[in-house]
């Protein structure tokens, strides 16, 4: 990205603004003193990328050498958080004010003139010189590099056969090891709901917080969160099985974590032993509004609540898995930076 004051102080030089297809990709770049330059912003900090071919050898070991010599003692001058020099060319990264990144582009320039860095007549890729032929200018993402054009070609295809095979390896995955650990995920989720019933319940009913109960609902989205990460952590497969599994996982956990945090509770709140839970009566205690008469003077009615905790904690569940499942798409999907090509004039 790249903000409107920058892009206008840039185009006042001869930048040229680019909009890509978000606003995270969206640049300026030229052809300025003799080297392709593309300027964008990211985390906070504007950045200059100069694209150059820079082989790794001894005479250019000792250009990069000097070439950080000089630019060392600049930073603090231009604000410079960062730089790097690499095969395909140089960045900077500075989060000074807009004249000053202004001059450390002029300077940047300067020291890659006088280390005799090539420049605009040179392929970015394979190093050798345009000669009479048309550079293309192969943008990738924010960066713009110069190539031949049959280096921009093998470009092109490297990252279509690329992003196919990541394609084809996404799609090929079974969700099998996905579809157990988001079930894993929901069944650790429950135990959350029987933990915070069978303990901190009980305690908090001494303090007279009977209603912390309904904070307790909140477990329905730890249940989602568990069954999301469960499954993305077993499987990039993102097709309707991943869907379907985060949410009825999220669903059916939290229900079972419900129903069974409020049956522990009201044994242990009642001072029941674990062993009266033989009696079937003890499951049904919360699923209807009758009791049978024979066991009438044991129980008090408790389907009410248990049914307004379950739909409120039902609520937590769904909205988490949605909120999850919104992204699940996204990140599963390969990613790959667009490329475009275009034919250029060197004046």
């Amino acid at each position: 990205m790249i903000t409107k004051n920058l892009t206008k102080a840039l185009e006042d030089i001869g930048f040229t603004y680019v909009q890509g297809d978000s606003p995270d990709k969206s640049h300026v770049y030229a052809i300025y003193g003799g080297y392709l330059i593309s300027i964008f912003e990211k985390n906070g900090n504007k950045v200059a990328y100069f694209n150059f071919k820079f082989s790794d050898n001894e005479e250019n070991e000792l250009k990069l050498y000097e070439m950080s010599s000089e630019l060392h003692p600049l930073l603090e001058e231009y604000s410079i958080t960062d730089y790097t020099l690499s095969e395909d060319g140089m960045r900077v990264y500075s989060n000074g004010n807009i004249p000053t990144f202004l001059k450390l582009i002029d300077t940047t320039v300067s020291l890659l003139i006088k280390n005799e860095i090539r420049g605009t007549d040179f392929c970015s890729e394979c190093g050798n010189k345009f000669g009479n032929r048309k550079p293309k200018k192969v943008n990738i993402g924010t960066e713009n590099h110069i190539m031949c054009e049959h280096c921009a070609i093998d470009t092109i295809e490297n990252a279509n056969a690329e992003a196919e095979e990541k394609k084809n390896n996404a799609s090929n995955e079974s969700p099998l090891f996905g579809i157990l650990l988001s079930v894993a995920g929901g069944i650790i989720g429950a135990l959350i709901y029987i933990v915070l019933y069978n303990w901190i319940s009980p305690a908090m009913a001494k303090m007279e917080l009977n209603e912390v109960r309904y904070i307790f609902c909140i477990a329905g989205f730890a249940v989602a969160a568990l069954s999301y990460y469960g499954f993305i952590i077993g499987s990039k497969h993102s097709g309707l099985s991943a869907y379907l599994t985060v949410a009825i996982n999220s669903i059916v956990f939290t229900s079972i974590g419900q129903y069974l945090g409020v049956v522990f509770e009201f044994v242990k709140k009642n001072n029941f032993e674990i062993s009266h839970l033989s009696n079937k009566h003890f499951w049904l205690i919360h699923l209807r509004n009758t009791i049978p008469a024979d066991v009438a003077d044991l129980f008090v009615d408790n389907s009410a609540i248990f049914w307004k905790l379950l739909v409120i904690s039902l609520m937590f569940a769904i909205v988490g898995a949605a909120i999850f499942l919104l992204s699940l798409h996204d990140k599963a999907s390969p990613k790959t930076e667009k490329i475009t090509v275009e034919t250029i004039t060197i004046k």
